[in-house]
C-alpha cells in the first residue's frame, strides 16, 4: 500500500507521506489525500467541487499546477467555484447555471468576471449602498497584548462604520477576534473600551452580554448544530441572554426567529427542518440571524462569506451594510481583498498578529494590501483613528 501510494503521488505530482495520519494533515494536505483517493481508479471524469474554499493563496496555485497536469495527461476536469476569477484563470470553457438549468456555455477567454455575475444571478449592484459613520456612533478601542502584558496591536472605530481586516492565512486575525470575545487563545488577551468605558469580555458569556458578538468563520463545525431544527439554531445565543418564561415566552422567540430569518431572506421548508439540510449560503444566513437576534453592538464577522453563492454574498454584504446604518459596529474578516474594497469603510491589514497597515478602503488596492499583507511592501502609516 505505501509503494502503491508512493507511486499514485509520483505519477500525479502529489506530496504524500503514507505514513502520516490524516488527522494530523493541513487542510491543503488532506484536500491532495482526497484527490489521490480520487485519482486511484484512473478516472477519465474528475468533478472538483470548490476546490480552494479553505486553501491559502500558495496552496491555490499548487493545486492549480495539479490540475493543469491532470488535463495535460487527458482526464476530462469539471471545476465548480464561485470564486469566477480563478474559474477564468484554470479553465478552458465556462459553463454557467442558474436555478438548476444551463444557461451558457463559453470559452473562458472570452468571458469576464461581471458578464459571468450577470448571467448567473442577473445585474447586481456594484456595491452596497455606504453610509457613513454616525456622528454619535459609539467609540470603539480594541487592544491586544500578549502574556507578559504588552500590547500587539489596537484598532479604533465607530458605531456605524464596517472595519475591514485583511491579511493571509495565518496572519492571526481569527486568533486576534477570539481573543475580543473571551474566547481561548494561548498567547492574546483582548481588551475592548465603549466610549471610554471597559467592556467585561473575560468569557464568552460575558462579551455575548455585552454585546461583543463573533460570527465563526466554520459554520459546520463551530457554528451550527447541523442536526437540529433552523429555529433552534438561529435563537440558540438569544435564548441564553433571555431565558424563557413559559410557553407563551417560546412561541415569542419563534415568532423572532421567523421574522429575522424572513428579513435574511433564508429559503427552508420550515423553521423545524434541520439547518444541515439547507443550501451553503442559507446555513451562512441563519447563523448572522443567530447573531442579528442577540443585538450586537460590535459585530466581529470571521469569512461571512466563505463557501457561499454571489446571490448570497450580495445579500450578506447588504445585510452588514444596513446593520452598520443602525449605529452597530462592524469587523469583517476576509480573505478576499476585493470583498473588502467593496464592503468596508476601513481596512486594516494585519500580518504576524500585528497591523501593519490602516486607511480608508477608498484608496487602497488589492495590489497595495496584498503587498502589505505579504511583507512585500513598507508597513504605511496609520491613517486616521477612527471610521
Amino acid at each position: 500500500m505505501e509503494a502503491a501510494t508512493r507511486a499514485l503521488s509520483d505519477r500525479y505530482g502529489l506530496s504524500l507521506d503514507p505514513r502520516a495520519e490524516v488527522g494530523g494533515l493541513g487542510v491543503a494536505a488532506q484536500q491532495q489525500v482526497e484527490l489521490a483517493r480520487a485519482l486511484t481508479g484512473d478516472p477519465r471524469i474528475l468533478i472538483l467541487d470548490e476546490p480552494t474554499a479553505v486553501l491559502a493563496l500558495d496552496e491555490q496555485e499548487r493545486l492549480f499546477a495539479i490540475v493543469r497536469g491532470l488535463r495535460d495527461r487527458g482526464l476530462l476536469i469539471l471545476y465548480v467555484s464561485h470564486h469566477l476569477d480563478e474559474v477564468l484563470r484554470i479553465a478552458d470553457r465556462v459553463a454557467v447555471l442558474r436555478d438548476g438549468r444551463l444557461v451558457s456555455v463559453g470559452h473562458a477567454a472570452g468571458e469576464s468576471v461581471p458578464g459571468l455575475v450577470e448571467k448567473m444571478v442577473g445585474a447586481l449592484a456594484a456595491r452596497p449602498a455606504r453610509t457613513q459613520a454616525a456622528a454619535d456612533g459609539a467609540d470603539w478601542q480594541l487592544r491586544w497584548r500578549d502574556r507578559a502584558g504588552a500590547e500587539t496591536a489596537a484598532l479604533s472605530l465607530r458605531g456605524g462604520a464596517v472595519v475591514g481586516l485583511a491579511g493571509l492565512v495565518g496572519a492571526g486575525r481569527s486568533t486576534m477576534a477570539r481573543a475580543l470575545v473571551g474566547m481561548a487563545t494561548p498567547v492574546l488577551r483582548g481588551a475592548v473600551t465603549r466610549d471610554g468605558t471597559p467592556v467585561p469580555n473575560a468569557t464568552p458569556q460575558a462579551a455575548l452580554r455585552a454585546g461583543l458578538v463573533y460570527l465563526t468563520e466554520d459554520r459546520k463545525r463551530e457554528g451550527l448544530f447541523l442536526n437540529r431544527p433552523v429555529a433552534e439554531n438561529a435563537l440558540a445565543a438569544r435564548l441564553a441572554l433571555r431565558p424563557l418564561a413559559g410557553l407563551g415566552g417560546a412561541g415569542a422567540e419563534r415568532a423572532a426567529a421567523r421574522t429575522m430569518l424572513d428579513r435574511l431572506r433564508l429559503v427552508a421548508a420550515g423553521l423545524d427542518v434541520p439547518v444541515g439540510t439547507l443550501s451553503g449560503g442559507n446555513q451562512q444566513k441563519a447563523l448572522i440571524g443567530r447573531a442579528l437576534l442577540t443585538g450586537p453592538r460590535l459585530l466581529i464577522c470571521d469569512e461571512p462569506t466563505r463557501g457561499v453563492d454571489i446571490a448570497a454574498k450580495a445579500e450578506i454584504h447588504a445585510i452588514l451594510r444596513d446593520l452598520a446604518a443602525q449605529g452597530v459596529a462592524v469587523i469583517v474578516i476576509s480573505s478576499e481583498f476585493d470583498e473588502l474594497l467593496m464592503l468596508a469603510d476601513r481596512i486594516a491589514v494585519v500580518r504576524g498578529g500585528a497591523i501593519v497597515q490602516d486607511r480608508p478602503a477608498s484608496g487602497a488596492s488589492v495590489a497595495g494590501l496584498l503587498a502589505a499583507a505579504s511583507g512585500a511592501a513598507p508597513t504605511a502609516p496609520q491613517e486616521g483613528a477612527c471610521a
